[in-house]
């Protein structure tokens, strides 16, 4: 009974410190032709979303302001998640382009 409750207790635990890490649309501006994407990333993560889906999703993004594509900017931003740092938002933007 006692190895049943602390597995129980090891899963509710690690699954709270679960993180969301696919590429998703946060912000941008039409005006400025740029679109921001970003994805959690968590101290023990090993996964990164692949860099060519974060492509995909920003020319998706562009074409909803009439653009045909998309040009990743060289810089992206790494901030922490929570007050203990125990996840990281990681940021990038990129240029919507014709």
């Amino acid at each position: 009974m006692l190895k049943i409750s602390l597995a129980a207790a090891v899963l509710l635990t690690v699954s709270g410190c679960a993180t969301q890490n696919d590429w998703g649309a946060v912000g941008g501006s039409k005006s400025d032709a740029v679109v921001r994407l970003s994805y959690e990333l968590g101290a023990l993560d090993k996964h990164t979303p692949d860099e060519s889906d974060g492509l995909k999703l920003a020319k998706l993004r562009c074409g909803y302001w009439g653009f045909s594509g998309a040009k990743p900017f060289d810089v992206e931003t790494k901030t922490c998640a929570d007050e203990q740092c125990r996840s990281y938002t990681i940021t990038k933007e990129y240029q919507c382009v014709d």
